[in-house]
């Protein structure tokens, strides 16, 4: 690092653990540019579809009315020898008014040129977090919105979430709406809203959803309205079985909610950081969110949320089998100009 300058030239980010990659993606972003300087400084580049020599031009380009640039290249262990070497003849003699930023799951064909790397930037491996390390994060992430999570807890909702950081940092949101303004989370609460039913599951379904794609949404659906068995603690015998058709219209009603309040939000207030802030969420929530929310206008998202609420009733009002009111639900929201109502079904 070059004396008097806080960020690094180059940052080499890879590993498994794509939500703490885009975690420290997000922090040197807030760090070397504001909002406003982010139009004409700000540039990302694949390392399958662009050139080397596109990924130089833009880092050798004198930041305008900044005092960084910043350029970050995704799938950077997609760059075949050619690209890779054309950046390495960058990487050696850097601009130190660009922070540029390479993130991919491997190493790739940066293996070999690690050290170099490191003569001029930073090169970090981000694993899966495992054991006590996973506890340590997800109690630090509960500590941060004032909750205090006990290990059991955070070992039972890794059990039913698995280890992957999108969905156990949206499981904990989850458990965080819910308990109100108790202070200490305990299996108890845990219980109450898991289920089989990933949060990833729901992202998949209003992705499909979103983009008109109703094969796509049915075939998850139908997956998901399969999922009886909800597994417990380890040492518990058997698993219990449950009805996921509640935890899947919540899950869906809030997904609904949170794209609306993001794009009535991030109308007036487009920074990811602040959004994040306000909300109490991480980053990589609101960018998803902010990504999904493209693909609805807000009365479709308003629908939405009606219709979720709508089957619900009908659901527990036994206006017809649960599997065929949820899939005119999706039926209805992958067709948003045909007239919607679920409550028909049943009724004859």
């Amino acid at each position: 690092m070059k004396p008097g300058f806080d960020i690094y030239p180059v940052y080499l980010l890879y590993g498994p653990e794509d939500y703490l990659i885009e975690e420290e993606i997000q922090r040197l972003l807030n760090q070397t540019l504001s909002q406003k300087e982010r139009g004409f400084n700000f540039h990302v580049f694949s390392g399958g579809e662009h050139s080397g020599q596109e990924v130089v031009q833009a880092a050798q380009t004198v930041p305008m009315l900044s005092q960084y640039r910043f350029v970050l290249v995704r799938e950077a262990d997609r760059m075949d020898e050619e690209k890779t070497e054309a950046l390495m003849e960058y990487v050696r003699k850097p601009s130190f008014s660009t922070c540029l930023v390479l993130c991919s799951q491997t190493m790739g064909p940066w293996k070999g040129h690690r050290k170099e790397v490191e003569k001029v930037g930073k090169v970090t491996e981000y694993t899966r977090l495992k054991s006590k390390a996973l506890v340590s994060w997800m109690k630090n992430r509960m500590k941060e919105k004032g909750k205090t999570l006990s290990e059991e807890s955070a070992d039972y909702l890794v059990e039913v979430v698995g280890d992957r950081l999108y969905d156990v940092d949206n499981a904990l949101e989850k458990v965080f709406l819910s308990v109100g303004k108790k202070q200490t989370i305990e299996i108890s609460d845990m219980e109450e809203i898991t289920s089989e039913v990933k949060v990833s599951t729901v992202f998949d379904l209003t992705d499909a959803i979103g983009h008109q794609n109703l094969e796509k949404a049915l075939g998850i659906l139908e997956k998901a309205m399969e999922s009886k068995a909800v597994s417990f603690r380890k040492e518990e015998e058997g698993s219990k079985f449950g009805d996921p058709t509640p935890v899947l219209l919540s899950m869906m009603a809030k997904q609904y909610w949170s794209m609306l309040v993001i794009k009535q939000m991030s109308s007036h207030q487009g920074d990811v950081g602040e959004l994040a802030k306000e909300l109490g969420t991480s980053p990589w929530n609101i960018r998803k969110l902010m990504d999904q929310a493209k693909n609805f206008s807000e009365a479709s998202l308003q629908e939405g949320i009606l219709q979720c609420h709508q089957t619900d009733l009908a659901v527990k009002r036994s206006r017809g089998p649960k599997d065929l009111l949820m899939e005119k639900l999706v039926i209805d929201l992958c067709r948003p100009d045909t007239p919607k109502n679920p409550l028909a079904i049943g009724k004859r």
